[in-house]
Parts: structure tokens; sequence; C-alpha cells
């Protein structure tokens, strides 16, 4: 049904179950505040008294919430109601307090530093385990070597291989409106400048030092760098820590499903992942690209002792040349297209392998676009000894540590209970809306077992989910048998059980959607239709996948009928019919507006919000959480996401990085800037999307070039058009000159 077969919302009726529900929080939140404010006055006295108490790296941090965000002044947030005529498609936002100037912290301003308040200095940060302690060698088998980074010393001995921060966060820095970065597990109290966190990898960038930073680490000429010899190096001085044979396939008479850090009488192996850059031939490799891809490398793979291993993954996008079957072009076409220092963690691949290994898979849709993950399968089955696959994106940027920012979404990931999974998994976890997130929990539990029988009830998901008609296979992972219901299950089942897939956005049912990609699913029986198989979508598919998740897409491609779904719904929905463990890790989406809690619940929870207005009153699709009718993924209603840090269609993001590489964004940042109010910087925060994003100096300098050819292209067209004019005259000088009697 079109959106515009759709009943609209247009009288204050349809708002007063939302309403009397909100008004039934309303004291329930007051007690929270006076509680949070208590709790914060402590804090802060604990702070006083407690500034230099030893962290596990940089000195302790104990942030104290700025509820009224001193200077700024907002409506109350149970004031805020949807507006009467409510149109999806309208951004509400457009109407809150824009916050730009709240996201100009500065190294010399940051507050809560180790050193009281004032003068912070750079300290290296290292979030590594602590590789030697008792502990950590009880627990895991094996021995950790320090590898050797691209400087030629070992990591642990080389202060110019390191990343510095500085503890502290910068002055009334905002809270996201989406998600909690600090809920998760991820460090939240130091901030990162260009110098310190990039310095290490070939850093051009130019400008200001902040105060008391470290010294600018020596020169590396990177043509001479093999990256891939480093990290086979430096798995092979840490082998006796992991298991490194070949996992085997689902459908191998040997498959088990044994998490990767099976116990063995000398400790556990760790586990390995693998690392996915994700390019094509005649890819840019800007400064700034360079730079990321070498501290995901350093930071994950030789800082970790091979727990982490990088490769590129470039397509060829001639299928004519014969990539398979000469070495000689094989290697010609990395050489052309790929920097020295990654060569040999190249692998080619092009569309045209598809048709021999993915028959089944219709040819209109073997393009990267909509089978994203064939050429990760690909990988997987050549490289099958990694027990989980990251897809690194490559207009990612994470401002923090790469290890601790993988290894927290691990922890966390690994910690979650199967009860009530795909029902979180579906939605934006909103702070100050849902609580802290065992209310969260709390909060999705009552929607599904615990509310009065009069209200609309939902089905919670227990185990495999598979299309209808389609059997439970040896594959799946079937519910425990004391717990055959949620019921039954006290949040234990899935706990310390490693995630099959992990998204940084959530799961949403695409059949209820506007999404524009929600019909992209083949070879399912023809019975399903309109439906379609249950499936699930997340946008942005920086995804971790497991070897399993991996192995069971690429049955799904080559065993009849040859199942198959578009990119962004294809791991996602094999997880969910098979019962695999996927989690939504709800990192801090931050907002360049202020946004009351209940509008951000309302706009991009919208699926709950419009189930409680319309249910039974139209044939609409009922959504849930982030899906639904009216939900933020559809095309005309993703505008919501603009203002964001981490979306496909966002302008936020890149205006972050751009001032932390020392630009001028619209008077915040840059030399000028950086002058009075000292070096712009930023803690951990995911960024997407960041594209073709050049070092300021780089950028003046080719803006300058360019100006420079304009200018002799000018210079010879009129020197051009000169001559021409000049022998013109000339030819008719001589014809006049002919004709004189």
């Amino acid at each position: 049904m079109h959106l515009s077969d759709v009943d609209e919302i247009s009288t204050m009726k349809d708002y007063m179950s939302l309403h009397l529900r909100d008004r039934l929080r309303s004291w329930t939140y007051t007690k929270k505040r006076i509680l949070t404010i208590f709790t914060a006055f402590t804090l802060f006295t604990i702070v006083l008294f407690a500034r230099n108490a030893p962290r596990k790296l940089l000195s302790v941090h104990i942030e104290v919430e700025d509820l009224g965000r001193p200077g700024v002044k907002f409506a109350a947030e149970d004031e805020w109601q949807p507006p009467p005529d409510w149109d999806p498609v309208y951004p509400v936002w457009t109407n809150f307090t824009r916050l730009e100037h709240e996201f100009s912290g500065s190294v010399e301003k940051l507050i809560s530093t180790s050193d009281g308040f004032k003068n912070p200095k750079a300290q290296q940060y290292a979030p590594y385990p602590l590789y030697e302690s008792d502990g950590y060698r009880r627990r895991f088998r094996g021995s950790y070597v320090p590898c050797i980074g691209p400087r030629g010393k070992r990591l642990n001995e080389s202060a110019d291989d390191a990343v510095y921060g500085y503890n502290g966060v910068p002055k009334k820095f905002p809270d996201a409106p989406l998600g909690s970065s600090k809920v998760i597990g991820l460090d939240q109290s130091v901030c990162f400048e260009r110098h310190g966190r990039y310095g290490a990898y070939g850093s051009s960038l130019s400008g200001h030092h902040p105060v008391r930073a470290v010294s600018s680490p020596s020169n590396v000429d990177w043509e001479q760098v093999d990256w891939a010899s480093l990290q086979s190096k430096c798995v092979e001085e840490n082998a006796d820590r992991f298991n490194m044979w070949p996992r085997p396939m689902p459908g191998d008479p040997n498959f088990e499903k044994v998490a990767p850090d099976s116990y063995r009488q000398d400790g556990i192996a760790k586990s390995r992942s693998a690392v996915v850059f994700r390019v094509y031939d005649g890819f840019k490799y800007t400064s700034d690209m360079l730079r990321v891809m070498r501290s995901v490398i350093t930071e994950l793979s030789l800082g970790s002792g091979g727990e982490y291993e990088a490769f590129l993954l470039v397509q060829v996008k001639d299928v004519t040349l014969p990539i398979f079957d000469n070495q000689t072009i094989y290697d010609q076409v990395v050489q052309e297209s790929v920097p020295r220092e990654f060569w040999n963690m190249t692998v080619l691949w092009n569309t045209a392998l598809w048709g021999q290994l993915y028959p089944k898979i219709p040819e209109s849709v073997r393009d990267v676009h909509a089978s994203q993950w064939l050429p990760v399968q690909y990988l997987a089955q050549r490289h099958p000894n990694f027990d989980h696959y990251w897809n690194w994106e490559m207009d990612v940027r994470y401002t923090g540590h790469h290890y601790e920012l993988l290894e927290t979404l691990d922890t966390w990931t690994k910690a979650q209970p199967r009860k009530g999974l795909w029902e979180r998994n579906a939605r934006f976890y909103v702070p100050k809306f849902h609580g802290g997130y065992s209310e969260f929990m709390d909060f999705i539990q009552a929607r599904y077992q615990d509310g009065p029988p009069e209200q609309l009830k939902d089905v919670s998901i227990w185990g495999p989910n598979p299309p209808a008609g389609q059997p439970i296979t040896p594959l799946d992972d079937l519910p425990p048998l004391e717990a055959p219901t949620p019921a039954h299950d006290n949040f234990t089942w899935g706990v310390g059980e490693e995630a099959d897939l992990i998204t940084l956005l959530p799961m949403f049912n695409s059949d209820t959607t506007h999404y524009v990609l929600r019909g992209g699913y083949f070879n399912y029986p023809v019975g399903l239709l309109p439906a379609g198989p249950p499936r699930r979508a997340t946008i942005i598919t920086f995804y971790r996948i497991s070897n399993r998740l991996l192995s069971t897409m690429h049955l799904e491609n080559t065993h009849d009928p040859g199942h198959h779904m578009s990119s962004e719904q294809w791991p996602q929905s094999v997880a969910l019919h098979h019962g695999f463990k996927a989690v939504y890790a709800p990192h801090s989406v931050y907002m360049d507006r202020y946004w009351p809690a209940k509008a951000a619940n309302f706009i991009f929870n919208n699926g709950d919000a419009q189930r409680v207005i319309r249910a039974f009153k139209d044939m609409a699709p009922l959504g849930e959480g982030s899906g639904g009718w009216e939900s933020v993924f559809g095309m005309d209603r993703e505008h919501s996401f603009e203002i964001s840090t981490w979306y496909y269609r966002t302008f936020f993001a890149t205006r972050l990085y751009k001032r932390l590489l020392g630009y001028d964004v619209d008077g915040i940042g840059g030399e000028t800037w950086e002058k009075e109010h000292g070096t712009f910087c930023l803690p951990p925060m995911m960024l997407h999307q960041i594209k073709d994003v050049e070092d300021p100096s780089t950028e003046t300098a080719q803006i300058a070039a360019e100006a420079e050819a304009e200018a002799n292209e000018e210079a010879f067209q009129q020197e051009k058009a000169e001559s021409e004019n000049k022998a013109l005259l000339t030819a008719h000088t001589a014809e006049d000159n002919m004709v004189q009697p």
C-alpha cells in the first residue's frame, strides 16, 4: 500500500495514547533527575579529592553530566509533542536548536584533565590487554611477542609508532541523542587531535600544535614498507597463541558449532579476525586514506600480535582482463592500481567470477552494489582460518583507537542475551528516553511479555525464523531444551556467545517500510509473495560477520534454488532464518541539533509510535522500532540523518572530520581559529561517510595548482587568439597589397 493510501494523523485524539503514556512517565523522569543530580554532586566531590588516581592508561576521569547545558536554553523535554500536521517527509529538526559551537572543543580547553582542569599533557594511548600479566597468561595460551612496526622497531620500543591522546572532554560537548558509546564500554574521557592521533602514520597535517604535545615522529619511506610482510612476521612470532588451521565449512562432516575461544589444556586460543578493505581499481588513495589504512593495520594487526590481519580486496572493473589466468597481468593490475606498500596484501576479483561460483544468482544482481558480500565470501573461502571478518568501508572514520573499538564491540555483543535480542536490534536506543540500557531491555520485555492484555502485543523471535516451508537444518541454532520459549529463559541463553553478526545501526524489518531495496530478494518460492521471506536490513555495511555466517551465506547462494538478497539485507536475514546471534551495538550517534528525548524516540523509533496510534485503524503495514511505514529508513524520510555523524547521507560527519584535520569549516577549526582557541579535538566517535578528503595543505596546493593551470590555459588561449588574429591581419594586409593599383 502506498503512503497516500494511509490515513494521516490529523487530530489530537490520535495522540492521546502517546500523551497519556508520556505523562505517566514524567514523575519517573523527575525522580531519575533528582537521583542523577545527587549522584553527580557526589561524583564531583570525589573528583576534587581523587583527580590523580591511577587508571588503566590515562588518569581517572569522572564526567559530571551537564543536565542543563548552561548557556543554551531548551524547551523542557516533556513539553515536546508531534506537530498536529506532522508529515514524515517534512524534517521536524529544522526547528531544533543548532549545536554547532558545542562541537568546537580544543585540547587547551578540556575539562577534568589529568593535571587539574588545565594544561593537558599528551599521553600514549594503548588500550591493549596486559599481555604479560599472570591473569592474562593463565587464561590464554602462548606468549605475546611485540611485533615490528613500519619504522623497523618493536612497537613496544617505538614511541614514534604510538597514538597519543589527552585526558579530558571538551567543555559543553553534547550528549548523543541516539546510542551510547559509554554503555557499550568505549572510553569517552579522552580527546584526540590530529597530530597525536595520526602523526605516526605519515601525517602531513600542518597548523597549530597543542601545548605540551609530543614531538613529531620520524619520517618513513612508505614505499619501502610491506604491510603483508610485517603482518606475516607478526603472526609467525605469535602463532602459538592461535588456532591457525582452517575452519571446517558448514556441511562438512567435521563441522561443529564450537565457540572460537575453545578451551584446551594449555589455555584459550585467541580468536583471529580479518579486516577487509574493499576498493576498486582506479580508487583514489588520498593522503588521509593512506593514514587511515596504516593506522588500522598498525593498531589492529601489529599492535595486537596478530589478532587481526588486513586484506585489500580490489574489484577489477574490466572483466576482459585475464587476471585469473595470467599472473603477469594480475601483478600488473595490482601494481598500477594499488600503492606499493599494500601490493602483497591485495586480492583481486571481478564480477565475471560470480558467473562461475554463483551461477544461480540472477546475472542482473551480481554487481557490487546488489551483491557486495560475494567478494567477501570469496575471500573467506580463500582464507578460511579466521573466526570473523570485518567489512571495513573506506568512508568510515573512527577518531579513537581502532583496537579499543573492535575489542569493545566484541566484548559487549558477546555479553548480550538472546532473549529480546531481535526486538532490541530493531530499535534505536535513546538514552534520555529509555534511561539506562537495563531499563531499555525492560521496556522491550514489557512490550512483548509483561503488558496488560488489552494492549497490542508482539511476538518475540526465539530461535530460527525461516521462510515458510523451509525446514530447520542442522546448521541452525535452536533454543536450549530447558527454554523452549522466551518465558522459560532468564536472560541466560546467548550470554558469552560470540556474535555471528555485529552492526552499528538497527536491523529493521524492511518489508514494513519505504526502504528502497525491500523487494531485493531472489529465488524464494513465489508463494511467499508479496510479503516475501522474513528479512531484516541495516544501512551502512560496516559489519563483522563470522566465518560460520559467511559460509552459510555461501551455501544459500550455491545450493538449490540459490537464495539471495540485496547487500544490506543478506547477512541479517540469513542470521534470522538460521537462528544465529546478530547484535546491533548502539554506539553514540551525534547530531548538530538538540533533540528532545521524546522527539528522538518518536522519529527514529516511529514504528512503535505508529503501532500505538494506528492499531486496528487501517491496513498499513505495522512496523516495530525503527521499521514501520513512516520509518526514517525510507528514501524520502532519511533527512533526519543529514545532521548526524553516522549515515550515508550526512554532511555533519565530514564537517567534524575536516575540522579535526585542520580545516576551517564555517569559522570553526583551521589555523586562525586554533591560534585563538587551541587545537581542535574530538572524543572517540564513529563517522560516516567521509569521502575524498585531502589534507588542508594538499588541498591548498591542489587548488593553487589548478588555479595556476587555469591561468596558464587562459594565457595560452589568449596568446593563441592573438597569434591567430595577427596571422589573419597579416593575411588581409597581404591581400590588400596585392590589389593595389
